[in-house]
């Protein structure tokens, strides 16, 4: 085995009209062998049976089943998004790239309207992975399902015949 700690590089240019060698040379940085990192994060046992993210002060937190079902690492981005079909919304997280990094500690900055919108769905959430969607979970509150209070009602449209002359003079503005 050979050990390298340092190189020299020499660069011959000929210039083909003249014949003329021109040399440079150039110091390669140090080659010292770094050590992997080998030390692995122990995380404590929570004693929580199901995933489950809390909403904290100005945070989220996620514990240690969150982690294992999500499979979301320390800087992360964490979005949590919300998504309604019919009447039910339902707050959803996955990883995008204009979410809250995470960190170390599994924690999630999350403050002002974000944080107030969440806590009308609960500040326990359970994660159920998102049917549909690969890296999507659901987050199943400890506050009754909401529903969306405006009812949409379907407006039918008149089609309206345009006419085929060119001049805005003979266009009648009368619908």
């Amino acid at each position: 085995m050979i050990k390298i700690n340092s190189a020299k590089l020499v660069i011959e240019f000929v210039d083909p009209e003249t014949g003329e060698l021109t040399t440079q040379e150039a110091t390669l940085g140090d080659f010292k062998e770094k050590k992997a990192s080998t030390r692995t994060r122990k995380v404590k046992d929570d004693g929580e049976a199901e995933p489950m993210i809390h909403v904290l002060e100005n945070k989220l937190q996620f514990n240690n089943k969150a982690i294992e079902l999500t499979g979301f690492e320390s800087d992360n981005k964490v979005i949590i998004d919300f998504e309604k079909r019919g009447r039910k919304i339902t707050p959803i997280c996955h990883l995008g790239d204009k979410g809250n990094r995470m960190t170390k500690t599994f924690t999630v900055s999350y403050r002002g309207q974000q944080r107030d919108t969440l806590l009308q769905y609960g500040d326990n959430f359970t994660l159920v992975p998102y049917p549909d969607k690969d890296g999507y979970f659901k987050l199943i509150g400890d506050v009754a399902e909401v529903e969306d209070d405006i009812i949409d009602i379907p407006q039918e449209e008149e089609a309206v015949e345009l006419p085929e002359s060119d001049d805005i003079d003979d266009i009648d503005f009368n619908f």
